[in-house]
């Protein structure tokens, strides 16, 4: 951009004329600096405007799903038709012959005179026999009195060790420092099964004659021996208890 000065006509001048030209030089050219400058720091138009892409992505399309065959109708059962019921044949009534009477002729028959028959003899029979029963085994012989009381004597010092063998010392007994002696009678069957038991004789102390019968009661006596009476057989049995024994 220029700027067109257009100067006067030339007239006669001061003597201080060059010193205001050069000024007015100085001052055109700070003006024309300053334009410049102003020029240049104007903003350049905004550039045009990039065109916008456009991305295009090709998508493959999905696969069709398959379609499942349609089943197969079912063949409709076959219905037969239900058969006729055939008619039931009636029979024919036939005539129904009737006899022809015949004259019936009578014979007259003589009975037979009947003749008795004579039994035939028979064997007498004999009664049957009456069951024969063996004897009884004749009964053993009784030992002897002497004999039966030994025997006797022998099983009764058996059940005594048996029975004292058999005694429990009561705890009263031990803790009082006791002792006594009592007497049981009893009965034994010849199996050796026991009927019955008492106190004959007290010890004087209740329990040492309790201990003393609860031994008898509580044992189990073997049978008789042969040469023992095969009868019920008391016994007397003395029982000693005391807190040492």
């Amino acid at each position: 951009m220029g700027t067109v000065l257009s100067s006067p006509p030339l007239a006669p001048q001061p003597k201080d004329f060059f010193g205001r030209a050069l000024l007015l030089g100085a001052v055109l050219e700070v003006g024309l600096l300053a334009g410049l400058l102003w020029i240049s720091a104007q903003k350049s138009p905004p550039p045009p405007p990039k065109p916008k892409r456009i991305a295009i992505h090709m998508v493959e399309p999905p696969k069709p799903k398959p379609i499942p065959p349609k089943p197969k109708p079912k063949p409709k059962p076959v219905v037969q038709p239900k058969p006729v019921p055939k008619p039931i044949p009636h029979p024919v009534p036939r005539p129904i012959p009737h006899p022809v009477p015949h004259p019936v002729v009578h014979h007259q028959v003589t009975p037979k005179p009947l003749v008795a028959k004579a039994p035939l003899p028979t064997a007498p029979v004999a009664p049957p026999a009456p069951p024969v029963t063996p004897p009884p085994p004749p009964p053993p012989p009784a030992p002897s009195p002497a004999l039966a009381q030994e025997a006797i004597a022998q099983y009764a010092a058996m059940v005594r060790e048996q029975v004292q063998s058999q005694a429990r010392v009561p705890e009263a007994v031990r803790l009082m420092h006791l002792s006594g002696t009592a007497v049981i009678r009893f009965e034994l069957l010849p199996s050796g099964q026991l009927v019955w038991a008492r106190l004959a004789n007290s010890s004087g102390v209740g329990a040492i004659d309790r201990a003393a019968l609860a031994a008898v009661k509580a044992g189990n006596y073997p049978p008789f021996t042969k040469n023992m009476p095969k009868k019920p057989t008391q016994f007397d049995v003395e029982v000693h208890l005391s807190a040492d024994s």
